[in-house]
């Protein structure tokens, strides 16, 4: 999740984000277009990651966690315009996507009509649904049910390893994690 901070913006795709919904890997001969999200700024400062909100890290993110080959996960380059400046990052393409919310113990809010969750407040994961996936197919993934990004605990260490610490980003525990955490 993104680190709270004024001065690190959102961003926001400068291109149609069609092709990165639906799940799967997608196919680019050249990086995605993004730029400052609203509201902006005065004097944005980029650091290692920002929230698309798919994760949007640096090079350095990157080169730390592509030695796991995270299935699931594609990294596609993107150019991020600050101001006259292009900035190279990379999207961090989460198109692995699983059904484990366990809807019994979690705290949900669903759409009338469809039943799709419309919000949680608080998450509990199903480990039968989890222990049947491979450890190494669920060190990162987002849920079926909801735009929210998981990461292992291996790769959570991993990241948080790097001297000096990454910026711009923070890990929440399952546990402690609800649709305001990214408020607190």
């Amino acid at each position: 999740m993104r680190e709270r901070s004024q001065e690190h913006p959102l961003l926001a795709w400068d291109e149609s984000a069609l092709a990165f919904r639906k799940g799967r890997p997608v196919h680019r001969s050249e990086p995605v277009r993004l730029r400052l999200g609203e509201p902006a700024p005065p004097k944005p400062r980029m650091v290692d990651h920002h929230s698309l909100p798919a994760p949007v890290v640096s090079a350095r993110l990157k080169e730390c966690m592509e030695p796991l080959s995270l299935q699931g996960v594609q990294w596609v380059p993107a150019d991020v315009q600050v101001g006259d400046a292009v900035l190279h990052y990379w999207l961090m393409h989460m198109w692995r996507r699983v059904h484990c919310v366990d809807r019994t113990r979690s705290t949900l809010a669903f759409e009338v009509g469809d039943g799709a969750v419309l919000s949680i407040d608080k998450l509990v994961l199903d480990e039968d649904v989890l222990s049947a996936v491979p450890l190494e197919e669920r060190l990162a993934f987002r849920l079926e049910e909801a735009v929210v990004h998981l990461f292992h605990r291996s790769v959570v260490d991993r990241v948080m390893s790097l001297t000096p610490p990454p910026e711009g980003l923070r890990f929440i525990p399952v546990s402690d994690w609800n649709d305001s955490a990214g408020f607190r």
